[in-house]
This record gives C-alpha cells, sequence and structure tokens, in this order.
C-alpha cells in the first residue's frame, strides 16, 4: 500500500469586502433574479420545518437530467454527499485521483478508509491515464474517486473516457465516484448522469452551488441506479435541504437552459482572455481548463506564497494549491470571473517580478 493522501482543510472563499476574490469558482453573473425573489419570499416560510427529503426539489432535478426521481438524492452540498458516500459505501482499499477535491480524501480518512493516491503527471498536463485506472483495479481497488472537470487541473475526460472507466470498475466490483460539480461550465455540458442510472457501480454528484451562484445555501444531489440512490435516502440526515434552499433550487432550475447558455459563452470567451493574459506574466505557466478556473505553476517559486501574497496584497485573492495532494509550491487556481476583474487580475499578475 502507498501512502494514503493527508488531510487537507485549506479551501478558497473568506476574504473581506473590497477583495477580487479568484481564490473560489462561482458563477460570474451572480445568482439568477428569479432565484434572489425565491430566496427572499421563502423568508416567510423560515418557522416552517421542511420536508424530511425534498422530494420536489429532487423531481425537478430528475427533468433536468432526463432521469427519473428515484435516481436523484438532493442535499446540503456535494460535499455533504461526499462523506454520505464514505460512510455509506465503506469501500476497501478507495483511491482518488489528485490532486482534485480536498474533501474526497477527508470523507474517507474520516471512516477510518485513508486513501491511496492516483497521481495526475505534469507532464500529460494533468490528464489522467487509464492505465493508471487498471493498475488500482488490479490492486483490487474497493472505490475510485475522481472529478470531471477535474478541480483545480480543469482537464475533462470525455464521455467515452469516463464509460469505459465505469465500465472496467463495474467489472471488477468497484465503485466509481465522479464529481461533475463543474460540469454546468464545460461546453457542451455533457454529463454521466444517465450513465449512472443504468451501471449499478457509477455514481455522479452535480452540484448548484457553484452553476447558480449560490455557495450560502449549500445544494448538491447524487445520481445513481436505483438500489445506490435507495440506500444512500435511508442513511442521509432528515431535512438536509432547508425551506431558502429547496425554495432558490427550484427557481434555479425553472431558468437553468437560458441561464447556464449565458454562462458557458461568458466563462469561454473570459477564461481564453484570463489565460492569455496570465501567460504574459513573467514565469507563469497556465495549463488548459474546459471549467471555470485556470490552474498556474509559477515557476521557481522560492518563498511558498510570494506570489499569491504578491496578488493578495493587490486587492486580488488567488487559491493557493501547494497543501494539496499532488500539487506543490507555485502552484495556484484562479477562477473565471467578468472582464473588469479578469482585467485587473491580469494587470496585478503582469507587475510579479517587475
Amino acid at each position: 500500500m502507498t501512502n494514503p493522501l493527508p488531510i487537507d482543510r485549506a479551501h478558497g472563499g473568506g476574504h473581506p469586502p473590497g477583495i477580487i476574490d479568484c481564490s473560489v469558482s462561482i458563477n460570474p453573473l451572480g445568482p439568477p433574479p428569479e432565484a434572489v425573489d425565491a430566496y427572499r419570499a421563502a423568508l416567510t416560510r423560515i418557522t416552517s420545518y421542511p420536508p424530511p427529503k425534498s422530494a420536489a426539489l429532487e423531481k425537478q432535478l430528475a427533468t433536468w437530467f432526463g432521469v427519473q426521481p428515484r435516481n436523484v438524492l438532493a442535499a446540503s452540498g456535494t460535499t455533504q454527499l461526499i462523506y454520505l458516500l464514505a460512510r455509506v459505501l465503506e469501500p476497501a482499499r478507495p483511491f482518488v485521483v489528485v490532486p482534485t477535491f480536498s474533501e474526497m480524501a477527508n470523507a474517507l480518512a474520516g471512516e477510518g478508509l485513508p486513501p491511496e493516491p492516483i497521481f495526475l503527471a505534469r507532464e500529460r498536463r494533468y490528464r489522467l491515464d487509464l492505465s493508471q485506472i487498471d493498475e488500482a483495479l488490479a490492486g483490487h481497488a474497493g472505490a475510485i474517486f475522481l472529478g470531471r472537470p477535474n478541480s483545480p487541473t480543469g482537464t475533462m475526460l470525455t464521455m467515452l473516457e469516463i464509460g469505459e472507466i465505469a465500465a472496467r470498475c463495474e467489472r471488477r466490483g468497484c465503485w466509481c465516484v465522479l464529481d461533475e460539480a463543474f460540469i454546468d461550465f464545460v461546453d457542451p455540458p455533457d454529463s454521466a448522469v444517465q450513465m449512472a442510472t443504468q451501471n449499478p457501480r457509477l455514481i455522479v454528484l452535480r452540484s448548484l452551488t457553484k452553476s447558480f451562484a449560490i455557495p450560502g445555501l449549500r445544494l448538491g444531489c447524487v445520481v445513481a441506479a436505483d438500489e445506490v440512490v435507495e440506500a444512500l435516502r435511508d442513511a442521509i440526515e432528515p431535512w438536509s435541504v432547508n425551506v431558502a434552499a429547496e425554495s432558490v433550487g427550484l427557481a434555479c432550475l425553472e431558468h437553468a437552459d437560458e441561464y447556464l447558455t449565458r454562462t458557458r459563452a461568458l466563462i469561454a470567451r473570459e477564461r481564453a482572455y484570463l489565460a492569455e493574459g496570465l501567460a504574459r506574466a513573467a514565469g507563469v505557466r497556465v495549463f488548459p481548463s474546459a471549467a471555470n478556473f485556470l490552474m498556474l505553476e509559477v515557476e521557481a517559486e522560492v518563498t511558498p506564497g510570494k506570489f499569491g501574497a504578491h496578488m493578495l496584497s493587490q486587492g486580488v485573492a488567488v487559491r493557493d494549491l501547494r497543501t494539496m495532494a499532488g500539487c506543490k509550491v507555485g502552484h495556484y487556481r484562479v477562477g473565471v470571473r467578468n472582464r473588469e476583474d479578469n482585467e485587473r487580475v491580469v494587470n496585478e499578475a503582469e507587475k510579479w517580478r517587475k
């Protein structure tokens, strides 16, 4: 057994007002106006309990995904669901493809199941080699957790690749847990949710938090085969979706197609602008990304966090990744924002080492 992944609690966000916060990757359009209206209307109902399970939201999510409500379980963000999966699946010898969202490893370690890493290689621009999956399966992996598109690298497995990975996992009796928290920012936003209803070993996580810019409410769901969702539904805490989150989620889904179409057009345009601008900064390498963020490598950063400190001193927060498994000193993630903010990010980055 290789060394298990360490606990990493570092996350973005939490910066004071007036800071351009690129340490998080949230929709730069902000919440849909209808979602804000729904939140305000929901305040009149905060004296009442929500339903123990949010059947209305799950039905709407199922319609949006093109699956059945019995295949969807809503919760207070995908992080709650990751911890639920670790508790319910209890996989023998889990693996996590890294670098990725650290709460996957944290959740497994918390259940006494410290996962082993499948490292994405810099030489491959952090793209997964399917032979790495085969190696883990040959070593009797009980579960493999991975992101699509992956954060912080921005790499994106094709539907063909994820179909092959899921099929190989099924043949070996291994769980394949796919985090699609950022899929709505990808163009086209092809998701594996329908595949998950057909493969009893594939589980897909989806987030409304990032897509609709509502991180303060926490809202996400899991899509899987009937029997998997049934087991998760029996094990999840009651009232995991509060009345405000449910109301906002329903409002977001009513206007999702138009809103997310505008979002993807904005992200494609601004990601290209930001990538080109950051690449001009001295000693900064920008990795290709399919998502609403970019992973940077600040070459030969001797003092840990120096680039991040420079940016913060200029009013821009970026995510320092040095404590994340699979990353090192000099690795950062920058969220894509609107043109005004992105211009500021580029201008301050170009002052680096000048």
